[in-house]
């Protein structure tokens, strides 16, 4: 068997000759629509002592915190964001989230050492195009560096920050290719695209047309986001094929949620 987790068009279209694909079926892949809210501006940072946030002083917990979320204060900063991308330009106000896994695992980097990141949602298509990136890569690198040290302080130190880099949507879509436009859903989750049409009835259930051809990527369910459940999935199907026991032993979930506290 071969599992593919490229998306609908790059299978069916790009990587498999027209006479082994049913043509109805790669136009109708064609038509798989991307996230018009999803592209990512990554900010990395190599850091001497973990970002301090101010909302430790009365949240000790935000230290630890697994996802941190930056400069969100209302609802209009979401709405703000959606026309931003509609209208293809930055959002008047920045706001993003991350983490720092090196509270979580101190062997991704160095002894005493961490390790941050954040992402900001932002158009891939801005001003004359996606290739503006390369020209305000580093500016708004520093742009976002600002917003968030505005929240830790010690972000703006002397001597914390080791080195820093930014990814924008052009470097993601290039290193993932299956996140065309920078989409980190791998494709808009819309009511076209959700579920059971995801990324069309007929492809839904891992299984292809072709035989002994499989989707095991985030254009399927439950698509995008770091779950592993679309590979999951995909996997239980091919063993039911091959006729194989799967050597995995998933929970009972309801057995799983009674006996939590």
């Amino acid at each position: 068997f071969i599992a593919t987790n490229t998306g609908p068009a790059q299978t069916f279209v790009d990587l498999i000759e027209p006479g082994h694909v049913d043509p109805k079926l790669a136009e109708r892949t064609k038509g798989y629509e991307y996230g018009p809210v999803g592209p990512i501006f990554s900010i990395n940072l190599a850091l001497n002592e973990r970002p301090v946030y101010t909302a430790e002083k009365h949240e000790p917990d935000a230290a630890r915190s697994f996802l941190t979320v930056v400069g969100l204060d209302s609802q209009e900063d979401m709405h703000e964001l959606h026309r931003a991308h509609q209208e293809r330009r930055l959002p008047k106000k920045f706001f993003f989230n991350g983490t720092t896994p090196t509270v979580f695992d101190p062997s991704q980097a160095p002894p005493g050492k961490h390790t941050a990141f954040m992402w900001q949602l932002i158009p891939y298509h801005i001003d004359s195009g996606p290739q503006k990136w390369r020209e305000i890569q580093e500016e708004f690198l520093d742009t976002l560096h600002d917003r968030w040290a505005h929240f830790a302080p010690n972000l703006k130190k002397p001597g914390v920050i080791v080195n820093k880099f930014a990814q924008t949507p052009l470097d993601i879509e290039s290193h993932v290719t299956t996140m065309v436009g920078g989409d980190w859903m791998h494709g808009h989750l819309n009511e076209k695209q959700f579920y059971d049409r995801r990324p069309l009835p007929e492809l839904s259930g891992y299984r292809t047309p072709i035989e002994g051809l499989y989707l095991c990527g985030s254009c399927t369910h439950p698509g995008g986001n770091i779950t592993g459940g679309p590979g999951y999935n995909s996997a239980k199907a091919i063993a039911e094929d091959l006729g194989i026991d799967p050597w995995w032993k998933p929970l009972n979930f309801e057995e799983h949620l009674s006996g939590l506290k």
